[in-house]
């Protein structure tokens, strides 16, 4: 490491419960307030784009990328489900926490689920408090199909189907990669605001294709079919909402309904932002975490 603001050159390995590798980046000094980092489906640590940086110069900054994604390794035998995603980011709050030592937890889209699953499994001991950066925590079968409101006969037999439909079409789309602008234009409206910029979109369109296609699939799955409002009362925590008015991912329905269910909630609102807060909006991401850190420091 060259400085307080750099992240490590080699990423460090976390082994999972299962033998998974996860590929783990660091900034900042090493006694000062954690933050955890948990990216969303398809995406990276880099998808935090400048908030790493931005942190490091008065917090310990750990970043990982989620199983199957980026530089971390192919799920062994715990597969892509919620549970798996949950005892990753375990395996991360025990390998570089010290005893007695708490992180503020940060994630953004499905890294929002992560944490709820997290908070059920083991509990929040290692948790000093949790940002959501454009997550909502609601759970669906397929876009806009709730999964809390369908009979569990009905849940499992739409999951399995989309499970087959999107390990297709992540394999499809790795062979259309040159059509750009079909991907983008689902990228865009998928993820962003109308005016994001060309290059921020490129990013996450890459990420997205270059995400293992069972990887992507399996981890889809467990994006879609969980219902994270019900998850909320687990997260007895201190929990920063952080929600952009235009995300289409997070519609104020379920922002009001995650929020009710949440022990001890606050939610700030980000006029025309949209989902991707932590790549375009990384001042204020990073000024909120670390609010969010000096509060629950003690």
């Amino acid at each position: 490491m060259t400085g307080p603001a750099a992240a490590d050159t080699t990423p460090t390995d976390v082994r999972s419960f299962d033998g998974t590798r996860l590929a783990l980046s660091v900034w900042g000094p090493e006694e000062a307030p954690v933050v955890v980092l948990v990216h969303g489906l398809g995406l990276s640590i880099e998808s935090w784009g400048e908030v790493p940086e931005l942190l490091a110069d008065r917090h310990r900054v750990l970043g990982y990328d989620l199983r199957g994604h980026a530089q971390s390794g192919d799920a062994r035998s715990g597969g892509y489900d919620l549970e798996a995603h949950a005892r990753d980011l375990d395996a991360v709050l025990t390998a570089c926490l010290p005893e007695g030592r708490r992180a503020v937890v940060a994630g953004h889209s499905f890294g929002g689920g992560i944490i709820l699953a997290t908070a059920r499994l083991v509990g929040t001991e290692r948790m000093a408090g949790v940002v959501f950066a454009g997550s909502g925590g609601s759970g669906v079968t397929a876009p806009g199909l709730p999964a809390r409101r369908l009979p569990h006969g009905v849940q499992a037999a739409a999951q399995k189907g989309w499970f087959r439909v999107l390990r297709v079409t992540a394999l499809v789309g790795r062979r259309l990669r040159p059509v750009k602008a079909v991907s983008d234009r689902l990228v865009r409206r998928a993820a962003f605001a109308a005016d994001a910029p060309e290059d921020a979109v490129a990013q996450v369109r890459d990420s997205f294709l270059t995400t293992r296609p069972l990887a992507l699939a399996g981890t889809t799955m467990a994006s879609v079919n969980h219902d994270g409002i019900r998850l909320a009362p687990y997260l007895d925590v201190p929990t920063l909402v952080l929600h952009g008015r235009n995300d289409p991912e997070v519609p104020p329905d379920d922002l009001q309904e995650l929020m009710t269910a949440l022990p001890d909630g606050e939610a700030v609102q980000m006029p025309g932002a949209g989902h991707m807060l932590p790549l375009l909006h990384p001042h204020v991401v990073a000024e909120q975490i670390a609010r969010w850190a000096a509060r629950t420091s003690g």
